[in-house]
């Protein structure tokens, strides 16, 4: 699993607990985002990558640049520079996938930026949210961000998370909501009727993405559809990826 954030590159590989990352950034580009996965798990072995993407993903494809990274992540091939089958999903859709148990769930990651995806009796949609008017002056992405709390400090950052997942609970009701994101952990306390997720959890999504899984998502247009027929033996995956 390949996670790339705004702060930082998270890999994980089926199996294994262990969590590595080293920085990203608006310098960071897809060859060297590849290089810096490759040197960072060269003791670890996998068959297959999936690869979360902060930005928008389109039957599997990239659509558009990355607004918190470099350029030129459209027409890198991926495949050809892990030299590995890759699958890619958009990050908040990833750790909604990872963390769905059913029915109509809420996915809210608050890092970097913002992130957001609803499970809707499963079919993963991702939702922009950074735009989205706040107040009369302010954004989703002027009140929730990582350069949010650090400028407004932590508590009126937590006053407006708490605001925002009781709006969005309004708009998506859903039966229920979890918030994730490298902010998460600085809730206390958690907006009513939510649960916590971490990074590591993301794992599950990553495997989730290919046949054998306890549920499988396919691609269909910006959304994925989880199929619940049951796994074969011979598809499981046995190694998820760096």
């Amino acid at each position: 699993m390949i996670d790339i954030g705004g702060s930082n590159v998270k890999v994980m590989v089926n199996g294994n607990d262990e969590m590595r990352k080293f920085p990203s950034g608006r310098e960071l580009t897809a060859e060297q985002m590849v290089a810096g996965v490759k040197d960072l798990t060269r003791d670890w072995e996998y068959e297959a990558i999936t690869l979360g993407f902060p930005g928008l993903v389109e039957h599997g494809k990239l659509v558009r640049e990355p607004l918190n990274l470099s350029g030129g992540w459209l027409d890198f091939d991926f495949v050809a520079g892990f030299r590995r089958p890759v699958r890619i999903i958009n990050d908040a859709a990833l750790q909604a996938l990872a963390n769905y148990k059913g029915g109509r769930m809420l996915f809210v990651g608050f890092g970097t930026s913002v992130g957001a995806a609803l499970v809707a009796d499963d079919v993963v949609v991702p939702v922009e949210l950074g735009m989205i008017p706040f107040s009369k002056r302010h954004t989703f992405m002027s009140r929730l961000t990582k350069e949010a709390r650090r400028v407004n400090g932590h508590e009126r950052w937590q006053k407006s998370v708490h605001e925002a997942v009781r709006l969005l609970q309004d708009i998506f009701w859903p039966s229920d909501t979890v918030i994730g994101g490298g902010n998460a952990k600085h809730l206390d306390p958690l907006p009513e009727k939510t649960r916590r997720s971490s990074n590591r959890e993301a794992i599950a999504g990553a495997v989730r993405l290919w046949k054998g899984a306890d549920l499988h998502a396919e691609p269909y247009g910006t959304t994925w559809r989880i199929q619940r027929a049951a796994a074969s033996a011979g598809a499981a995956v046995n190694s998820g990826a760096a």
